[in-house]
């Protein structure tokens, strides 16, 4: 449960932030929160991939076009 806290966290700071960083601070941050993603689901023993899959489509969908 406490996973799923930490994706929402990460999708809506992500989101949050696409506003009022420039879009190379903001990939860069987007990068930050996919590593310690990979890091936070290293333990899970089943569906650590798809969480992982998942997450990256989520947080790569606040990135800007530009």
């Amino acid at each position: 449960m406490w996973i799923g806290r930490i994706c929402l966290f990460g999708w809506i700071s992500s989101y949050i932030s696409g506003f009022f960083m420039e879009p190379i601070s903001h990939r860069k941050y987007v990068a930050f929160l996919e590593k310690k993603l990979f890091q936070a689901s290293r333990f899970l023993p089943f569906g650590k991939y798809s969480l992982r899959k998942f997450m990256k489509r989520v947080l790569n969908s606040t990135l800007r076009n530009k």
